[in-house]
């Protein structure tokens, strides 16, 4: 049996074309994604950077049968052949960094989660709300932990989508 996986994305628009990011990454980027077999969820996050720009204000999770969904036909057909708006909106990007991982466990994204603090390569942070910690191991060997918050706290990114 194969573990679930998930691809993490990270992102951040240079100011000037953020509203076209973001009407990109829901009318045109999840649909595609969310459409490709084996694709099980996705959400983004948000967040709040102030003045420090450049350290990814988006955060995007695509929970997956596993990794291997991610050299499948059909998820290559996408990713090989983006379309004119994917690659205006991804080749602008101040920020855009990606990690394919396995899930170590199986529970699914808590539905209740408003807000998510992504943590690599650190053991047991202290946070408040935490509904659950899930780990995931990436490709390039990692270790990350995707904390699922009730409520937004600062440094946390909150949900943005789906709302």
């Amino acid at each position: 049996m194969t573990n679930r996986g998930l691809l993490l994305t990270m992102t951040e628009p240079p100011p000037a074309m953020e509203e076209e990011f973001n009407a990109w990454y829901d009318e045109e980027h999840l649909p595609e994604r969310l459409s490709i077999p084996g694709f099980l969820s996705a959400a983004r996050w948000v967040a709040d950077l102030g003045t420090g720009k450049g350290r990814g204000k988006y955060l995007a999770t695509y929970e997956l049968d596993s990794a291997a969904v991610l050299s499948s036909p059909a998820y290559l057909s996408f990713y090989e052949r983006p379309t004119p708006w994917t690659r205006r909106c991804l080749g602008r990007t101040v920020v855009f960094k990606r990690w394919v991982c396995e899930q170590l466990g199986s529970s699914d994204p808590h539905p209740a989660a408003k807000a998510l603090v992504a943590s690599f390569d650190e053991e047991g942070l202290s946070l408040p709300q935490v509904l659950q910690a899930r780990k995931f191991v990436a490709s390039s060997g990692e270790k990350i932990t995707l904390y699922e918050l009730g409520q937004p706290v600062p440094g946390a990114y909150r949900r943005y989508y789906p709302a």
